[in-house]
């Protein structure tokens, strides 16, 4: 292994088991340099290391020109994503936007962050549209963003449309085999419903949303999807069935949830995650 692993193999958004650590090799010589392997950065994501990955690769002189760099680049700039550090995320998304076209792994997974990005730090709906639709053909990939607009457009109260949700949604169950991508898509259009609940449109679709869940959930563990989506999921599982007065299985969902996010906080640390898990403590107190 020369250290140049294919982007794809270890992409979890397809579903991909990812090796561990001790499977991958960690360092390679680049112009006499020792530097990371690809592969090593592709596992501490996956494990949802993001604050050591990005530390990692704030030692290497990285050239988003070159096709190696760039996809480190790409890694980094999702971990400061996930860390929902978006004035350093933007700025390698757009870079990256403007040296890869969308056609190409390393350009479709910045114009997804770059969408992302802005949505989450701005609230700007039209411009993560925008990039979307001059962007990235209709799939998976564009759906999955779209659902993260829609429920910034739930959470403002602004109308929904509550049959394009579903079919979002039946595409992602039925496309298969199933990956990642596909239970962000059941889980976050299930966030969606659920936080349109008052519309009239949204209310044929309330009864099958713990299913929903279930079924995001499911997919989920099944490709080995990071541990802080697992977490978000149960915690928002736990809500649902709540609202539908599932109280026994909300608890159940809330006390996965605390689980789940107390291992990360010991493992991470990350202030971020310690506020999720206030909140799942604070759900499951609530049940209890």
């Amino acid at each position: 292994m020369d250290g140049r692993a294919n982007f794809d193999s270890y992409n979890s958004s397809w579903g991909i088991r990812y090796p561990s650590l001790s499977e991958a090799k960690i360092t390679i010589e680049k112009g006499g340099v020792e530097m990371a392997t690809i592969e090593v950065i592709d596992v501490l994501y996956e494990q949802a290391k993001y604050r050591e990955l990005i530390k990692l690769l704030e030692e290497e002189d990285l050239h988003p020109q070159d096709e190696e760099d760039a996809r480190k680049l790409l890694r980094k700039g999702w971990a400061h994503h996930q860390l929902g550090e978006y004035d350093e995320s933007i700025p390698i998304m757009r870079t990256l936007c403007h040296i890869y076209t969308a056609t190409e792994e390393i350009g479709e997974s910045a114009t997804r962050g770059l969408a992302h990005g802005v949505l989450q730090r701005d609230g700007a709906i039209e411009e993560a549209d925008r990039i979307l639709r001059d962007n990235l053909p209709p799939g998976l990939a564009r759906d999955n963003v779209r659902m993260n607009t829609m429920i910034l457009a739930a959470r403002k109260h602004l109308e929904i449309p509550a049959s394009e949700v579903m079919d979002m949604i039946t595409n992602a169950l039925l496309k298969v085999p199933y990956a990642t991508v596909n239970g962000h898509i059941i889980n976050n259009g299930a966030l969606i419903l659920h936080e349109a609940r008052q519309q009239e449109g949204v209310k044929f679709y309330l009864p099958i949303l713990p299913a929903l869940m279930s079924s995001a959930i499911g997919i989920y563990r099944a490709t080995n999807t990071a541990k802080n989506h697992l977490a978000g999921a149960t915690f928002r599982n736990s809500q649902i069935c709540e609202a539908v007065g599932w109280k026994k299985i909300a608890r159940i969902e809330a006390e996965a949830s605390v689980e789940l996010w107390r291992e990360l906080v010991s493992s991470q640390d990350g202030a971020r995650y310690r506020r999720n898990l206030e909140g799942a403590e604070a759900q499951l107190k609530k049940l209890t």
